[in-house]
C-alpha cells in the first residue's frame, strides 16, 4: 500500500510540477509544443488465465510524451494506466480468497516509441517497462470475528502497445491505441491478470 501511495502521490504532483516547468522556459522558443498529453478511455481483455472467470474491464489512460522533433521521429512517454476487472472464482494460489470481486490495477510505464506519417494519419509504435500494482480484498477470519483487508501486490510490467493519430489542428488529434500489458509473476501465487489486450479510444494535445 505504501508503495501504491507514494507512486499515486507522485502522478498527481507531476502535472503541477510540469506546468510550473513549462511555464518558466515558456520564452524558449516551441518548448511547450514539444510536451504532449495523450488521454483514453478503452475495454481491456484479459487473458491466459484458464482457472479463473476475469470478466472484461474498463481501462483509463493518461500519460506524459515528449518529442524533441516534430515529424518522423523517436518520442519518449510516461504512462499511468488504470484498469478495473470483475471476477468469479478464485484457485489454489489465488492471492485473493474472495471468490467474487473487483480487481484493480494501476501500471506505470516509461519507455520509448517511433512516429511516422503516413497520409493523413500518422502511426506510432511504443515500448514501456514499468511497474504493475494489484489491488484486491482479502477476508481475514480471528476467532469468529470477520474483517476485509485490501491488499496490494506489485510486479514488473511491459506495455507494448501502437497507435493511429488524426490531427484535427496542428498540436491536437484523436487517437485510437491498441495495447498489450504482461505482468511477471512474484511469489508463490499465480497472477489473476497476467496479460491483457487493451482498446482505447481519446486525444493527445499540447499544454499550451
Amino acid at each position: 500500500m505504501k508503495l501504491s501511495l507514494l507512486l499515486k502521490c507522485a502522478v498527481l504532483l507531476l502535472p503541477v510540477t510540469l506546468v510550473t516547468v513549462v511555464k518558466s522556459y515558456a520564452q524558449n522558443s516551441g518548448i511547450t509544443s514539444k510536451f504532449y498529453f495523450p488521454g483514453g478511455l478503452g475495454i481491456s481483455y484479459p487473458f491466459g488465465n484458464p482457472h479463473l472467470d476475469l470478466k472484461r474491464g474498463i481501462m483509463l489512460t493518461t500519460a506524459l510524451e515528449f518529442r524533441p522533433v516534430e515529424g518522423n521521429a523517436l518520442f519518449i512517454r510516461f504512462n499511468y494506466d488504470a484498469i478495473t476487472n470483475h471476477y468469479q472464482q478464485v484457485y489454489q494460489n489465488s492471492p485473493t480468497n474472495v471468490t467474487t470481486g473487483k480487481l484493480s490495477s494501476t501500471i506505470f510505464s516509461l519507455g520509448l516509441g517511433y512516429r511516422q506519417k503516413v497520409g493523413i494519419f500518422k502511426v506510432f509504435g511504443l515500448l514501456q517497462p514499468g511497474i504493475g500494482i494489484n489491488n484486491y480484498d482479502r477476508v481475514h477470519i480471528d476467532q469468529g470475528a470477520i474483517s476485509v483487508n485490501q491488499i496490494s501486490r506489485s510486479h514488473l510490467s511491459f506495455k507494448v502497445s501502437g497507435g493511429l493519430e488524426y490531427y484535427l489542428a496542428q498540436h491536437f488529434a484523436v487517437t485510437i491505441e491498441p495495447s498489450f500489458f504482461y505482468l511477471s509473476p512474484r511469489g508463490n501465487y499465480r497472477l489473476l491478470n497476467a496479460q491483457s489486450f487493451n482498446l482505447s479510444m481519446g486525444f493527445t494535445t499540447t499544454l499550451f
